[in-house]
């Protein structure tokens, strides 16, 4: 069979594009690696320092109340300094695992050899789609803008929150200017950072429709009671780096409302659980594509294999219970036995396979993931004496 994988093309959906290019030529990212602190350290020199420098000399680093403290908000410093390293971090952890669960459609004889030529305008589409210009133009477009109708919109509620971002009367735009590198340098770069890897995981998930619409070579007894394509939930289980960035920003934000407005931690519960189901949703919910082959796997698995159950069942029958049985083959350590169990485990795995490629553990580990950030929220409304003791107690 004609492997694709000895072809020029390849299943990368995180390395390239337009922005990638940029950097490389400036030297921001160095020729065979992926350069990831100094990408860091560039993006925190562009955005937060500026932040904290213009802050300073406007008085604004540690103002009259809170809300007018640079250095008091904890959001700015989740969204800067952790989630824009953690988008960066991505590019090894979700980028790989993307790579080989495309090429595992291949390795693992999924694909028809009559299918291979559909495979590879679909790797092509995807490289495509990668370095074309014009979507990361309209993540541009769109990062630059959002702030500013944001903006707009508070100006035509009739007054906007005074922050550390707001300025004096004739300050420009009502801004302060901390306020104008964040509302035009900072926060539109994180957001076209954000946008870029949203467009990768767009480019990803039409690559797997493309192949959902392939008559794929399942296995219904594969061990991993999902016909073998149990793989692509581990590698969407790398995703989880994702809302957990953002919950770092949202925990950070809670934090500041706990800690400085004195708000109630039972008033996020809701908003908790919400947060929760639908980051599990966004990271399983595309596999549910494959959903219509993996049932009709199943019902064909178990109408096939009932078929070749009810022939051997009756066979052995017949050789070791309703007829005589064989002088010349003992029943003990017959292979006739272990062969029956086999085909009993077999359909074992038929009955049990999901129409879903992912695992309720990977769903509990997605939550808990995206959990992790909330958890030191608990010292701000529990000293962390009584914490130790209600640990201590429930342990000894």
């Amino acid at each position: 069979m004609t492997n694709i994988l000895d072809l020029k093309s390849e299943p990368e959906f995180q390395l390239g594009g337009p922005s990638y290019r940029l950097m490389q030529r400036i030297g921001l990212i160095k020729p065979g690696s992926r350069s990831l602190l100094r990408r860091y350290i560039a993006f925190v020199l562009i955005t937060w320092v500026p932040l904290l420098v213009l802050a300073l000399l406007e008085g604004k680093a540690l103002g009259p109340t809170p809300q007018e403290s640079l250095l008091l908000d904890f959001a700015t410093y989740a969204r800067f300094l952790l989630a824009v390293p953690l988008l960066f971090l991505s590019e090894v952890i979700v980028g790989p695992r993307f790579r080989k669960a495309g090429r595992q459609f291949i390795e693992g004889r999924f694909i028809r050899e009559q299918d291979l030529p559909i495979v590879e305008a679909a790797v092509l589409r995807t490289q495509q789609r990668r370095e074309a210009l014009l979507p990361e133009l309209l993540m541009l477009v769109i990062g630059f803008s959002a702030p500013w109708i944001l903006q707009m919109e508070d100006w035509a509620g009739g007054g906007a929150i005074i922050s550390w971002r707001s300025g004096s009367g004739e300050a420009l735009l009502g801004l302060s200017w901390a306020g104008l590198w964040y509302q035009c340098i900072a926060v539109p770069l994180l957001q076209f950072f954000m946008f870029r890897w949203l467009w990768r995981l767009v480019i990803w998930i039409l690559f797997l429709h493309d192949l959902s619409r392939l008559d794929l070579r399942l296995v219904p007894t594969h061990p991993d009671r999902a016909a073998g394509l149990g793989f692509l939930g581990g590698a969407h289980l790398s995703l989880a780096i994702f809302p957990f960035a953002f919950s770092c920003v949202l925990s950070a934000h809670i934090a500041y409302q706990i800690y400085f407005e004195g708000v109630a931690i039972d008033s996020f519960r809701l908003l908790f659980v919400v947060y929760l189901v639908t980051m599990v949703v966004l990271i399983l919910g595309p596999l549910l594509i494959f959903t219509p082959q993996l049932a009709r796997a199943r019902r064909r698995g178990m109408r096939e294999y009932s078929l070749l159950a009810n022939d051997y069942n009756r066979a052995f029958h017949q050789k070791w219970v309703s007829g005589p049985p064989p002088e010349d083959e003992p029943l003990l350590g017959s292979g006739d036995i272990q062969s029956l169990a086999d085909l009993g485990n077999s359909f074992g795995f038929i009955r049990d396979m999901k129409v879903f490629p992912f695992s309720q553990q990977q769903i509990l580990q997605i939550a808990i993931v995206s959990s992790l950030p909330g958890l030191p929220l608990i010292f701000l409304v529990m000293p962390v004496g009584e914490l130790l003791q209600l640990l201590a107690g429930a342990l000894l």
